[in-house]
């Protein structure tokens, strides 16, 4: 018995140069004689017949061919599952990879199929593919010329490529980064480092201000009182603020007039000791202790105003300014630095207001004396004098605006971001970690990822669990 088959191994074979001419005799020449129609292994049938095949090969040979499968020895039995287990998931993988060049084929075939015949004859002549007529003959020969340009392993690359992207997307940035590591790519990107810890110490308040968190004061039980009685009290303390206004005022002027007593070496020698820079002329140097004296007293009578605290309120003090708590002396100390530290942040931070004033205030010098007059007008400042006077009110007024805080506040921003970048990588990487910012992004590690497996390296999968060795049987 026999039957006619025409087989086709390749797209080119089934497309002869001239059709008409060649039809008959491409038929008559794959007649082949067929005894009875080939019956299609099945899964079961295979692995039974490899099974015997391999009971049938001596164990040394068995573990030589495990050994160039890559796989790990032991008792025959096992070293015949295993290798069972090795050729049913190589068969399985074919079968996939047959699968899918099957798909992206028909897939092609069909969108050539989709497109009109105009558009057909233009992909046509662009290949140098003449003298087609038909819309199946045209198909076929851009199909062919498809196959023939690496078409199918192209689009089985972009399955690939789409598959991994997926599977790398389903990780969490912990395997993502376990993996950057493995395959030698770096998941840590400087700039998008920097711009986080800008933000997050743009939240803490670094940026804006400083100032200190308000104390609290014991709420006051209410009471009923009288408006005279209210009037007399407020009398009396207003009365108190004054002679202790008149007290301070008094110890001020007896502590310059000890100061302007005393002669210019010994003037010298008590800056000395303070740590300031003995020179000038001695109004400056008297000037100078006056107002380091004035420091300590307040400094003194700060931490007189600390120490008469209890241990709660101390603790609740640090604890609203973000500070360590410990002992009350500890506590006290650590409260004092703060407020100096704060003290000179405002000082700093007072500069930079300045030279957004500076900047403004060279902005008005361009101005005529009509604008400027127009200007002081609309904020409601004297208009009389000259220019120079003029600007100077303006620029008084604009030192006011708070406004210019926020552009204070933007400029050390601004600074603080070019000294992040100026740092080393892993320095801004500990800084990440000491305030709690995430330093990876899961977009850039999937990416570097797939230009490093599109630039010929193995993909690499983590598995959550590392697969337990086999213990190796030894050999009595």
């Amino acid at each position: 018995m026999v039957m006619k088959r025409k087989t086709v191994s390749k797209l080119a074979a089934a497309l002869p140069a001239n059709p008409k001419d060649t039809a008959d005799e491409d038929m008559d020449a794959q007649i082949v004689p067929v005894e009875v129609e080939a019956k299609e292994v099945t899964e079961k049938d295979l692995v039974a017949a490899r099974t015997k095949e391999l009971k049938a090969m001596s164990a040394e040979d068995l573990k030589q061919l495990l050994i160039s499968n890559g796989l790990e020895t032991g008792k025959k039995d096992a070293m015949i599952t295993a290798f069972l287990k090795h050729e049913a998931k190589a068969r399985a993988a074919a079968r996939a990879q047959k699968a899918k060049i099957r798909a992206v084929v028909v897939e092609k075939k069909q969108e050539l199929e989709t497109l009109p015949t105009a558009q057909l004859s233009k992909l046509c002549d662009a290949a140098g593919l003449k003298g087609l007529k038909s819309k199946e003959e045209r198909v076929q020969r851009l199909l062919v010329q498809w196959q023939a340009d690496d078409g199918v392993d192209k689009a089985l690359a972009r399955i690939a490529s789409a598959e991994r992207k997926e599977e790398l997307d389903a990780m969490d940035d912990t395997k993502l980064q376990k993996l950057c590591n493995k395959v030698g790519v770096d998941p840590f990107v400087k700039e998008i480092m920097a711009d986080r810890i800008s933000k997050r110490e743009n939240e803490m308040g670094c940026y804006a201000r400083p100032a200190l968190a308000p104390e609290r004061e014991a709420p006051k039980a209410e009471e009923k009182v009288d408006m005279v009685e209210a009037l007399l009290a407020n009398e009396a303390e207003r009365k108190k603020e004054q002679e202790l206004k008149s007290q301070q005022e008094d110890a001020a002027a007896q502590k310059i007039k000890e100061l302007k007593a005393m002669s210019l070496d010994d003037l010298k020698k008590r800056l000395t000791k303070k740590g300031l820079e003995a020179s000038g002329k001695k109004e400056e140097m008297i000037r100078a202790l006056f107002l380091v004296g004035v420091q300590e007293d307040a400094a003194a009578k700060r931490k007189a105003d600390l120490n008469s605290k209890s241990l709660q309120d101390l603790k609740e003090l640090l604890s609203r300014n973000g500070l360590a708590t410990g002992s009350k002396d500890q506590m006290i100390k650590t409260m004092l630095a703060h407020e100096e530290k704060c003290r000179e942040d405002l000082k700093a931070f007072e500069v930079k207001v300045g030279e957004v004033v500076a900047q403004k205030k060279e902005k008005l010098v361009t101005k005529s004396a009509a604008d400027l007059k127009e200007m002081c007008a609309a904020k409601g400042l004297p208009v009389g004098g000259g220019k120079e006077e003029r600007i100077e009110r303006l620029a008084e007024e604009l030192s006011k605006d708070r406004e210019l805080d926020k552009i204070a506040s933007m400029n050390i921003r601004m600074k603080r971001k070019e000294e992040l970048m100026a740092m080393d990588k892993a320095s801004v990487l500990k800084l990440c970690e000491q305030t709690g910012v995430d330093p990876l992004v899961k977009n850039i590690m999937v990416e570097r990822i797939m230009t490093q497996d599109s630039e010929g390296e193995a993909a690499i999968v983590l598995a959550d669990e590392p697969p337990a060795k086999k213990a190796r049987v030894s050999k009595k």
